[in-house]
């Protein structure tokens, strides 16, 4: 038994997602600790108006590198991972730069579909988020490929303490708004300048043999990238944040402040789980001999493990948020039973859909994710008519079913790959 034991913690794969689980454990418990404090220092309609500022920004970051910053991890040459490090940094700015020149020609137009006024000054700061979310997102897996997870943990925690301590200062700001969207910014921005110091500590020398015909090379080597896993991961996060963009339309800000508390709480340890194990998963799954077993495994793993920590919410839901994050979210609790099938599948799914991207069947992720983008949409359409409760059991049903099948199709097409593969190599 100890021998077993033993093994188990000396693997590889094992001890890097324990690296970056410790990270995360720490960044995680920064901004759980803040919750109930933060809960009762703003409303829930600030939460619901930043929350749709967020969602813009994640939606538009990821569509703001072209998806070449998945690719980074796979060249078998770090001179040409480079390459594209650069490369996708470089589209990023140039992206932030043209949606800088958007806002500025239809500043109105956009300012004038949110119900808050506040969008009319934290819209400029729409550009830099992109940036900052993009480029961030490209040094990440450029140091996922180097194997530095402790760095990637310690970032986390970085970001999560810039975060949530701008946040905690609530008295400086004018509104609630500032002090949310400041916070954000905050963490984001000492993230990424200690990943950019620590890129030129390691890799200063790498610069001077950077070639922009090597880049537009590697470009094209990749371009199935941005064909298929760019409209596919905007057309996921903007799922994500469908709700909340939604539910911004057909009700208050309020209630967007529940369901985005409702969201958070909810994935808060799930996202501990996934950071870790997504990063680890994407690079040993490029490289493991039986990548059938090792994806089962991987997926039901983390569906079990979803399935112990929220059960609580499923009976106790209400009870829970009114005790931690006070009496005023008791809507929110509510909500969270309604969406934990959802948060549940998709969490076990997303853990494991990069599968994809090394079998090479990225375009199979992208017609789910429209089928599960329209579907969706249909949802929301034909339970608009009813409460809102109603339209989240059907949105989170409907939802969880979509990522099973998700699921289903990448086991199916492992084997396939792993078949053709035996065939190929007895020949």
């Amino acid at each position: 038994m100890n021998s077993k034991i033993k093994s188990i913690l000396s693997n590889e794969f094992v001890k890097n997602v324990f690296s970056l689980f410790t990270g995360n454990a720490l960044a995680q418990s920064i901004s759980l600790v803040s919750i109930p404090i933060l809960t009762r220092m703003y409303t829930p309609e600030e939460f619901g108006a930043v929350a749709l500022f967020i969602g813009m920004v994640n939606v538009f970051s990821i569509a703001s590198n072209g998806r070449y910053d998945m690719a980074i991890v796979l060249p078998k040459r770090n001179g040409q991972a480079f390459h594209l490090l650069i490369g996708s940094i470089a589209i990023t700015l140039i992206f932030s730069i043209i949606s800088l020149l958007i806002v500025l020609l239809f500043f109105n137009r956009l300012t004038g579909m949110f119900e808050a006024h506040i969008y009319k000054k934290i819209i400029w700061l729409l550009p830099l988020c992109i940036f900052l979310l993009g480029s961030h997102k490209s040094l990440t897996y450029w140091f996922n490929r180097s194997r530095s997870f402790r760095l990637i943990g310690v970032n986390r925690v970085i970001q999560n303490a810039g975060q949530t301590g701008v946040r905690l200062c609530r008295e400086m700001f004018s509104n609630g708004h500032w002090g949310q969207v400041v916070g954000f910014i905050a963490g984001e921005v000492l993230s990424w300048g200690t990943m950019v110091v620590q890129l030129f500590r390691r890799e200063f020398w790498r610069f001077k043999y950077l070639s922009i015909k090597t880049t537009f090379k590697s470009f094209r080597e990749y371009f199935n990238f941005p064909l298929y896993l760019m409209p596919m991961g905007i057309l996921n996060t903007f799922s994500t944040y469908l709700l909340v963009f939604a539910l911004s339309l057909i009700t208050s800000s309020a209630l967007v402040g529940h369901y985005e508390r409702a969201w958070r709480v909810i994935n808060f340890p799930l996202s501990l789980i996934s950071s870790s194990f997504g990063s680890v998963f994407y690079e040993k799954m490029n490289r493991t001999a039986n990548r059938r077993r090792f994806y089962v495994y991987s997926y039901f793993g983390n569906l079990c493990l979803a399935l112990l920590i929220l059960f609580p919410i499923a009976f106790w839901g209400e009870a829970i948020f009114c005790f931690v994050l006070g009496n005023d979210w008791a809507v929110a609790g509510r909500i969270s039973r309604f969406i934990l099938p959802l948060t549940i599948f998709s969490f076990a799914t997303q853990c494991v859909s990069t599968v994809f991207s090394i079998i090479k069947k990225n375009q199979l992720l992208l017609i789910w994710q429209i089928v599960y983008l329209v579907l969706a949409i249909g949802w929301i359409v034909f339970a608009r008519e009813f409460d809102v409760y109603f339209l989240l059991k059907i949105y989170s049903l409907g939802g969880a079913f979509m990522y099973i099948l998700l699921a289903y199709i990448g086991f199916i097409n492992i084997e396939k790959t792993d078949f053709n593969k035996s065939i190929v190599s007895s020949c």
